[in-house]
């Protein structure tokens, strides 16, 4: 981890993990909503989302911390585009649910694998 955190990426991976983290918590974030690709309005929820599956197939409870770093880095970018762009409370509830539940799956790919939550920003 020491090694880690004196790169550069680390930081950046962290902060991309802590922005979703920060949105959902104290939320009522309905856990049963499973993300629907339909109810995506923006090319950025999209590109969110296929990012993320691509984190998900790649790491495990088992993986080292340096790799899910590594692979955690393909959301750094479209996480930035995605808050840049999109506004995740929107009025209309099945967006907004969707969104929401878009950003907590990202939120939990950590657990089990590193516990983000001791780090400043979270």
């Amino acid at each position: 981890m020491e090694a880690l955190s004196k790169g550069d990426l680390f930081p950046k991976v962290v902060e991309a993990y802590s922005r979703p983290t920060r949105i959902v918590r104290g939320k009522d974030v309905n856990t049963n909503v499973e993300v629907d690709e339909a109810a995506f309005e923006t090319s950025e929820e999209r590109e969110l989302w296929n990012a993320f599956l691509a984190v998900k197939n790649r790491i495990s409870s088992d993986v080292e911390v340096d790799t899910f770093i590594e692979s955690s880095a393909q959301l750094v970018q479209p996480l930035e585009d995605f808050f840049n762009n999109v506004f995740v409370m929107v009025e209309d509830n099945k967006i907004r649910e969707n969104r929401l539940a878009l950003l907590k799956k990202i939120a939990d790919l950590p657990k089990g694998i590193a516990d983000l939550s001791l780090l400043p920003g979270f």
